[in-house]
């Protein structure tokens, strides 16, 4: 941990490199440290975490303790204590009470026991009724913390934490990520479509984060999604706060995702006033543009089209073919090379659109062989083509990949600056 003790912790998603890349990008590396393997600390407020937009963090939660060790008996002497404070500072109502624990050798054994212990000890201090939520594993699920309403007004979830540096952080759940709303933008949607792939909305989130960094949303600040396929990048955006323009090379796209965006609009009005447009073209090619609205009397009366003021570039690239075996050498070369030459091209064509400083975060392919990654060529090129590649103090370029163990094609995240 860093030396300045955090205020709040986020429980980081699957791939814990993406979520700790995706915290630094907005809060700046000075206010992250990495806690532990599955948690990041933040010298902020969670107050002042806007959790709802993150991709990469499952649970926000606001710290309370930092203990000198991992002791579990030392743990427990403190949380009567700790729980008792809590009950006090709550509205009246039973009290729903978990725990979870992360990188701590417990078992879900101990952690029910302990809560039944705390029961008592509220039911004794402060004479209130309370309501545990058992344990099946160490951690508690997310839908299981939403069922239980734990982070509701009356409910407690602690978080148990063994930090790399032999402390223990226990905090209180503030936040958990939304699974009702993810499914509703994910698969409610009335168009999507298998064959270019499905962007889940937690990566297309990371991904804007990444190219937008710590640019408050604002509909003056326009993210462009130049492969935007059926709009999870557009959508995501907007919901945001951020203005979003997009293009594709195939027009099905372009049905596809006004389709979506329709029913987006439906779902969340607010998102209407940041539309920029979409474009059909080949993204090597294209020169962009946006719809600029002129208003009158607070009226908007006209709509022209106008060379684009791009201020980020967010989205998932061509991937190449999708393979559900491992390919032969010459087929996964081959594949490299057509994938490298569109990226190279879409890159050149793009520069001279962009202003330097510009921030891009493109989801590029690499492949998984049996021991190691390959990666695009063009990545070690990318000083030539005019662009710097921005590194994080908090996760490795190696680390920045987003795929399943039994997926041949992950998605690499390369987070640019235009030169």
């Amino acid at each position: 941990m860093s030396k300045t003790l955090p205020q709040a912790i986020c429980i980081l998603g699957r791939q814990p490199a993406l979520g700790l890349a995706e915290l630094e990008s907005l809060y700046g590396a000075e206010h992250v440290s990495a806690v532990a393997p599955q948690a990041a600390g933040l010298d902020l407020h969670a107050h002042d975490i806007d959790f709802k937009r993150l991709g990469g963090s499952t649970r926000l939660a606001h710290v309370l303790a930092v203990l000198p060790n991992t002791d579990w008996k030392r743990i427990e002497r403190e949380l009567p204590t700790l729980v008792t404070e809590l009950a006090l500072t709550l509205p009246d109502g039973k009290i729903q009470l978990g725990m979870s624990a992360f990188n701590l050798n417990l078992s879900p054994a101990k952690l029910n026991a302990a809560g039944l212990t705390l029961k008592k000890v509220l039911r004794n201090k402060v004479s209130r009724s309370v309501r545990i939520t058992p344990n099946k594993e160490p951690e508690l699920n997310t839908a299981s913390v939403l069922h239980n309403r734990l982070t509701g007004p009356t409910g407690i979830e602690l978080l148990l934490i063994a930090a790399s540096d032999g402390s223990t952080v226990i905090a209180r759940t503030t936040a958990v990520q939304d699974i009702d709303s993810y499914t509703l933008r994910d698969r409610g949607r009335p168009k999507r479509d298998a064959r270019v792939g499905m962007l889940p909305p937690k990566l297309a989130q990371i991904i804007i984060n990444l190219a937008v960094g710590q640019q408050r949303p604002s509909k003056d600040f326009t993210v462009l999604d130049p492969f935007c396929g059926t709009g999870v990048v557009l959508q995501e955006t907007m919901l945001m706060g951020y203005s979003a323009a997009g293009s594709d090379i195939e027009q099905r796209m372009g049905d596809y995702t006004l389709a979506n965006l329709d029913w987006l609009w439906q779902q969340f009005p607010q998102t209407q006033n940041v539309y920029r447009g979409w474009q059909l073209g080949d993204a090597t090619t294209l020169q962009w543009e946006t719809s600029k609205f002129i208003e009158k009397s607070g009226q908007v009366v006209d709509v022209q089209r106008v060379p684009a003021q791009i201020s980020a570039v967010a989205g998932e690239t061509y991937l190449g073919r999708p393979f559900t075996a491992a390919p032969s050498a010459e087929v996964l070369a081959q594949t490299t090379s057509e994938v490298n030459l569109i990226l190279k091209k879409f890159l050149q064509n793009i520069h001279g659109q962009l202003q330097p400083g510009t921030r891009l975060c493109l989801a590029v392919p690499a492949w998984h062989t049996k021991n190691e990654f390959k990666h695009l060529p063009l990545i070690d090129q990318i000083s030539d083509l005019g662009y710097n590649r921005i590194r994080f103090e908090h996760a490795r370029d190696t680390q920045l990949l987003y795929y399943r163990e039994d997926q041949i094609v992950a998605r690499e995240l390369l987070v640019l600056t235009r030169k």
